[in-house]
């Protein structure tokens, strides 16, 4: 299970922003073809295990284009948009309901207590960092994974 850590600062950098939509659907077409049991599961009582957007640029798209696909197979499955830049998180609140959130928060996920990540997406985020930085972010994002939980 996710511990929070003491920095509640975002980690991690501001990218372009440039997500066009339907630009990820591949992506999404692959999470339902190849990690269909982790959409489809179901969150522990009282908890809830998220799919996660990491980085979804300067408009909610690619979270809500997401969400709609992955809510054909499991309707109830949560899902959070995560941004860097809060002007970004600002704009994407009008779209937010009962099952789609945005948090600010960078490779330190923004997560409660009570919280987890089933499946996390980190398309574009990485591809900024230099090869050396990119193993200690993906292990930090690994640590709100639960058993079986899978970062694309």
């Amino acid at each position: 299970m996710y511990s929070r850590r003491s920095s509640s600062r975002p980690q991690g950098q501001i990218t372009r922003g440039k997500t066009a939509r339907n630009r990820l659907r591949r992506v999404d077409n692959f999470m339902l073809m190849y990690a269909a049991d982790l959409v489809k599961m179901k969150s522990a009582a009282g908890e809830c295990s998220f799919y996660v957007d990491l980085g979804y640029g300067a408009e909610p798209f690619t979270t809500l284009e997401s969400a709609e696909r992955l809510h054909g197979l499991n309707p109830q499955l949560p899902v959070l948009g995560v941004e860097i830049d809060p002007e970004r998180v600002e704009r994407a609140q009008p779209y937010a309901d009962e099952l789609v959130q945005f948090r600010l928060g960078g490779f330190n996920l923004p997560l409660e207590p009570g919280e987890s990540v089933r499946l996390l997406r980190a398309y574009n985020v990485l591809r900024q960092y230099e090869e050396d930085q990119v193993q200690e972010s993906i292990l930090q994002m690994g640590e709100a994974l639960i058993p079986g939980g899978l970062i694309l």
